[in-house]
This record gives structure tokens, C-alpha cells and sequence, in this order.
């Protein structure tokens, strides 16, 4: 039986970018960096932005273009803040 959510994983170009995306404008907290070893696919990077674990791993992107998304909900007062 399914007792929860373990983790999104995003594919992604520049992880630094990214990186700074999950700790600035979402507050997240990075928890692990695999820095130059590979454990499954890439160089991962894992982060906790409130309570949901994010995973990045360095890649490149879709071929075709896709609808593909997560949408996180922010307050409207606080996002031209963290930008």
C-alpha cells in the first residue's frame, strides 16, 4: 500500500541553476549532492522544499517539447521578493 510521496526527480541542463532556483525562490534545503559519483543515472543533487524531497540530476532535455510539469503554489506578495 502507498503511504506517501518519496520524491520528484527533474532531468536537468545546468543543476547549479537549478540548484539555485529550489534554495532561493522556493527555499528549499539542499540534503545531499553526490558531487562527482554516479549512483544511478547521473550527479544528483537532493533537496527538501517544505516537506517534499526534489531530486536533480544532470541531463539533457526533452527532444520534443511536453506539458510536463510540477506547480507549486507561492504568495503573491513574496515572489517578486525572491527574484
Amino acid at each position: 500500500m502507498i503511504n506517501g510521496l518519496s520524491h520528484i526527480t527533474f532531468i536537468v541542463r545546468d543543476p547549479n541553476k537549478m540548484e539555485d532556483v529550489l534554495t532561493t525562490v522556493l527555499d528549499g534545503r539542499k540534503i545531499h549532492d553526490s558531487g562527482t559519483q554516479i549512483f544511478s543515472y547521473s550527479k544528483e543533487r537532493f533537496f527538501d522544499v517544505v516537506g517534499i524531497w526534489i531530486a536533480i540530476m544532470e541531463g539533457n532535455p526533452l527532444k520534443e517539447r511536453s506539458y510536463n510539469h510540477i506547480a507549486f503554489a507561492l504568495n503573491a506578495e513574496e515572489f517578486d521578493e525572491k527574484l
